[in-house]
C-alpha cells in the first residue's frame, strides 16, 4: 500500500500509461508498473522473514528477471517474439539461480505411491515449459481491473494452507528439505498483493502491467515447484484461465495470428458480452477460483485427476457455447447494421 503510490508517480514520470487504444477495455489513460511495487513488497518481506538462498533466492531473482523483461515490454512495446525469448531467459535464469526443476511426476494412487522420475534433459524442459505456460496464463488474465490480483491471492493462499497442513500432520509426505520458507512465500506474495487490490479494484487507478503479470505468473508457478502445493494444485486452481489460454492459442493459429497477439475473446469478454458487470464477472471468477481451491485440498491424486479432466471437459464445452453465441451476435450486429445502411 505504501509503495503502489510510488510506482504509480514513476510510471507517469515516465510515460508508462496504458491508453485506451484498440482491444482495450478500460476508457481512460492509467499508469502500469504495478508489478514493480508488488515485487519490491515481496523481496522486503523475504528479507526480513526468510533466509535468502537456494530456493528462495531463485524465486527473487527469477522474478527481478520477469519484472525487468515486463516493464522493458512496456515501455518500448516488445514483439511477441523477442517478448517470449524474454520470458524463456527469465525461466532458465531462475533454473540456475536456485529454483530447479521438476525431477519426477506423480502418479494416480496411494499418498504413498511413487512418482514418475524424470531425465534431468525432460525435467529441465518441463520446468521451462511450466514457468513460461504461467507467465503468459496470468498476462492473458490480467484484463480486467482486479481480476489477476485477486486470483492470484486466492492462489497463493492456497498454498500458504497448503504448506501449514502439511506442517501440522505431515500427511502430505513433504521431503526432508521442506522448511518454513514454503508458508511465507506464498503468503508474503498475497500480503503484498492485497496491499495492491485497493488501488487496482475497478476503476483501477493503477494496472499491474506485463511486470506485474509476469511476476506474477512466474513466483505462483516457482512456488509450485519449490514447496509442497505441486504443479496439480496450481493447474486445478487455475484451470479456467490455463484453458482459455490453451483456446486462445488454437484460436488464433486457426486465423493465421501470433499466439501472443491480443484479442476480445477471452472467457471474461464473453462474460460480459453475456451482459455481466465488470465486477460481476471479477467476483465470479473469484468465486470459481475459490470453489476450486477448496476441491483441490478435499481431494487426494487420484480423485484430483479425474476432478480436472471433468472439469476440463466441462470448461471446455463453456468455452464453445460461448463462442458460437458470440459469433452469432457479431453476425446478427452486422446484419442489423446492413439492414440500417439500407434502409430508405
Amino acid at each position: 500500500m505504501a509503495l503502489t503510490p510510488i510506482a504509480r508517480l514513476l510510471a507517469v514520470r515516465l510515460g508508462d500509461i496504458d491508453r485506451p487504444t484498440g482491444n482495450k477495455i478500460h476508457l481512460r489513460a492509467t499508469p502500469l508498473m504495478g508489478g514493480v511495487a508488488v515485487y519490491a513488497a515481496f523481496v522486503v518481506t523475504c528479507i526480513f522473514v526468510v533466509p535468502i538462498h537456494g530456493p528462495v533466492l531463485g524465486v527473487l531473482v527469477g522474478g527481478l528477471g520477469a519484472v525487468v523483461v515486463g516493464v522493458l515490454d512496456e515501455l518500448m512495446n516488445l514483439s511477441p517474439v523477442t517478448h517470449l525469448a524474454g520470458q524463456l531467459a527469465v525461466a532458465i535464469l531462475a533454473i540456475v539461480a536456485g529454483v530447479g526443476f521438476v525431477h519426477q511426476v506423480s502418479m494416480p494412487g496411494p499418498l504413498t505411491a511413487p512418482g514418475l522420475q524424470l531425465p534431468a534433459a525432460i525435467g529441465v524442459a518441463f520446468t521451462i515449459f511450466w514457468l513460461v505456460g504461467m507467465m503468459n496464463t496470468v498476462n492473458f488474465l490480467d484484463g480486467l481491473d482486479g481480476l489477476a490480483t485477486g486470483v492470484a491471492i486466492i492462489t497463493a493462499l492456497l498454498m500458504s494452507i497448503w504448506a501449514w497442513e502439511a506442517y501440522q500432520d505431515h500427511r502430505f509426505l513433504l521431503p526432508p528439505t521442506a522448511h518454513p520458507a514454503d508458508f511465507v512465500l506464498p503468503l508474503a506474495l498475497a500480503g503484498a498483493l492485497l496491499g495492491f487490490l485497493p488501488f487496482n479494484w475497478h476503476v483501477a487507478k493503477i494496472f499491474l502491467g506485463d511486470s506485474g503479470s509476469m511476476f506474477l505468473g512466474f513466483g505462483l508457478a516457482a512456488l509450485s515447484i519449490v514447496g509442497p502445493t505441486k504443479l496439480g494444485t496450481a493447474l486445478l486452481v487455475l484451470i479456467i484461465p490455463v484453458l482459455d489460454v490453451a483456446w486462445a492459442i488454437v484460436r488464433r493459429q486457426i486465423r493465421g495470428r501470433s499466439f501472443l497477439s491480443g484479442d476480445k475473446q477471452h472467457v471474461y469478454h464473453r462474460m460480459l458480452d453475456l451482459g455481466l458487470s465488470h465486477t460481476q464477472t471479477v467476483l465470479m471468477l473469484y468465486g470459481l477460483c475459490i470453489a476450486l481451491g477448496g476441491l483441490d485440498l478435499w481431494l487426494l491424486k487420484l480423485q484430483k485427476l479425474l476432478a480436472f479432466l471433468a472439469l476440463g471437459i466441462i470448461a471446455g464445452s463453456i468455452y464453445v457455447v460461448l463462442e458460437i453465441r458470440a459469433n452469432r451476435l457479431a453476425v446478427d450486429s452486422t446484419e442489423s447494421s446492413g439492414a440500417l445502411r439500407n434502409s430508405p
